[in-house]
């Protein structure tokens, strides 16, 4: 019993030091892997924007779970997940192997010292062509920023 109260005491304490602003989108603890044409540490964002990397995906079995916007993760939908670019951007996947391409909503994050750069819907990789092999070497562009929208 004295370690739950200890537990909420330090987690109230917490949130009382916290101010009301909005924390920035986070910066990633590594560098990117082969970032072409600007720092994504920098949170504006410039369209145009392209890194180099591996992509996975999300499986079906993580439909309806919650994503890091509050939307529902659905494998049907084209839909991902970004380290740092804001919920509702729209980033064009490009699978290295085959040239497929396909541009999903960033949705959801993935951890910022991940050594993957993207994590797509099922339906994404299904078009982009890896889902029997679970990842591909992938180029990653923005296309466009949430308020662009």
């Amino acid at each position: 019993m004295k370690t739950m109260t200890l537990v909420v005491a330090i987690f109230a304490a917490a949130l009382a030091a916290q101010d009301d602003k909005p924390s920035p989108v986070p910066s990633r603890s590594r560098r990117p892997s082969k970032l072409i044409a600007s720092s994504l540490s920098n949170p504006e964002y410039k369209i145009g924007t392209v890194e180099t990397g591996e992509a996975v995906y999300f499986s079906r079995a993580a439909s309806g779970r919650k994503s890091a916007s509050g939307e529902e993760l659905d494998s049907d939908s084209l839909t991902g997940a970004h380290a740092l670019y804001p919920f509702g951007s729209i980033i064009r996947v490009t699978n290295a192997a085959n040239g497929r391409a396909v541009e999903v909503r960033v949705v959801d994050r993935i951890l910022t010292t991940s050594n993957k750069v993207v994590s797509v819907s099922r339906s994404a990789a299904e078009r982009l062509d890896f889902v029997k092999a679970g990842s591909a070497q992938v180029k990653v562009e923005l296309v466009a920023l949430a308020a662009d929208r």
